[in-house]
């Protein structure tokens, strides 16, 4: 029998139970809002993408079997998908209730694991997230409705005399306040539209954006759940989940939010309620924008990209008339990760520094699969190299990249390899970088 291997307690199987934990939390409390509906659609995009993860594993040979990684992927795919009813009828009819929620959550699970997680994972890289993605090309034939949602802007009040006062809501670009006389405030509009239509009277819009919601993101239903629950996960992997996306996300906001109070006027609670407790933007904050394989590796990368798309964010609700503008700026921030990999990289050293390592733990036995992009090897290099960016060039045979990542500085302490999740031989790859530049 061979010696048991010392690893970082952490590996990617054990994230994605973490992280499938915390997702099935948020299922068990949007159950409180949409009832068994909701777990149908949850075990429905969970099977069909665990199905086509093993199909793939059976039929090619370089698609290893990631039963857990596909389980957070369909729960991701359900708490992204918008259900309820406003209160406003849409002048196209909508995939968000009824028995066809099931089917449309089915077809996005299997798009978005066969195309974006598999086809398109060119060089063991996604460019974009594959649950946004999905999500976006489904239902771009409903552009009117869902993306540019031209009735969000039109809403029907009963008022208490039995009538219906045809209110037009103010858009983003203006003052946004609420008007209790006469029911074309903001604020009026969000607490018709997102309270729980079954109450007579809708709570207050605290209660409404931060407590529960009864229309948007499945996985909004609760902004102070998804808080919570997201802050818990940070805190569990705080090494391998990229929190400083959604620290910088939600820091921009505000900012954003607040000038835009000062440009327009009207109340700035109403605007900073919206942008930071509407369903798409609480749950892609925590869930969505922290995906390490479409988002940048290094911690000046990961910053620029939450700022990027907390601004596409608002400028996208606030100009477009999008309500749903985070999972259109998570899109466009996902195709320049690329070129933020290359921003913020570690300068390397001669001398030695010795980094905090996490607990370490007795493996019997090792699995490796694809990289994941967490970055976690970058930040304990002794040499402030970066270990995942050697190997890739080095599996591609860039010398003058190597070079430039200077590789022939590793002295072999094996840190990287100690600290990756996936298990991949980055000291391995390293050693044979310093090799081959020697032998140039």
């Amino acid at each position: 029998m061979s010696k048991p291997k010392e690893y970082s307690f952490m590996t990617q199987n054990k994230l994605m139970t973490y992280t499938f934990v915390a997702l099935l939390v948020l299922v068990a409390v949007g159950f409180f809002s949409w009832g068994t509906t909701l777990v149908i659609m949850a075990a429905i995009a969970v099977l069909v993408a665990v199905g086509i993860d093993f199909l793939f594993a059976k039929v090619t040979v370089d698609s290893p079997l990631n039963t857990l990684s596909a389980a957070v992927f369909g729960l991701i795919v359900t708490l992204s998908y918008s259900l309820g009813v406003p209160t406003m009828h849409s002048i196209e009819p909508l995939p968000f209730t009824g028995n066809s929620v099931y089917i449309y959550v089915a077809f996005i699970s299997m798009v978005g694991m066969v195309v974006f997680k598999k086809a398109l994972a060119i060089g063991g890289r996604k460019y974009v997230n594959p649950a946004a993605a999905a999500k976006f090309l489904i239902l771009l034939p409903f552009l009117n409705t869902v993306f540019l949602a031209s009735d969000h802007l039109k809403i029907a009040v009963a008022l208490p005399d039995g009538s219906i006062y045809n209110a037009v809501i103010p858009k983003l670009a203006g003052a946004l306040k609420f008007n209790p006389t006469t029911f074309d405030g903001f604020g009026d509009y969000l607490k018709s539209c997102l309270s729980n239509p079954a109450v007579a009277k809708a709570p207050d819009l605290w209660w409404t954006m931060i407590v529960q919601k009864f229309h948007g993101w499945a996985g909004g239903a609760s902004s102070i759940a998804v808080i919570i629950v997201g802050l818990a996960l940070f805190l569990l992997a705080r090494r391998y989940i990229k929190w400083r996306i959604t620290l910088a996300y939600f820091v921009t906001v505000i900012l954003f939010s607040v000038l835009l109070s000062a440009i327009y006027g009207g109340d700035q609670l109403i605007r900073l309620y919206f942008e930071l407790f509407i369903g798409s933007s609480i749950f892609m904050a925590f869930f969505m924008a922290t995906d390490p394989a479409t988002t940048p590796l290094t911690y000046t990368g990961q910053s620029i990209f939450g700022v990027g798309l907390g601004v596409l964010t608002v400028l996208i609700q606030t100009y477009l008339n999008f309500f749903g503008g985070a999972i259109m700026a998570l899109l466009i921030m996902n195709l320049f990760s690329s070129k933020l990999d290359k921003v913020g990289l570690l300068k390397p050293i001669e001398g030695k520094v010795e980094a905090k390592l996490p607990k370490a733990q007795q493996f019997k036995s090792v699995r490796t699969i694809a990289c994941m992009r967490c970055g976690a090897c970058m930040r304990v290099c002794c040499h402030k190299l970066s270990p995942i960016l050697i190997k890739e060039a080095f599996d591609k045979q860039k010398v003058e990249r190597l070079v430039e990542l200077k590789a022939d500085l590793c002295d072999g302490c094996g840190h990287c390899s100690f600290v990756c999740p996936v298990r991949l031989d980055l000291k391995g790859s390293v050693l044979r970088s310093k090799a081959m530049l020697r032998s140039e």
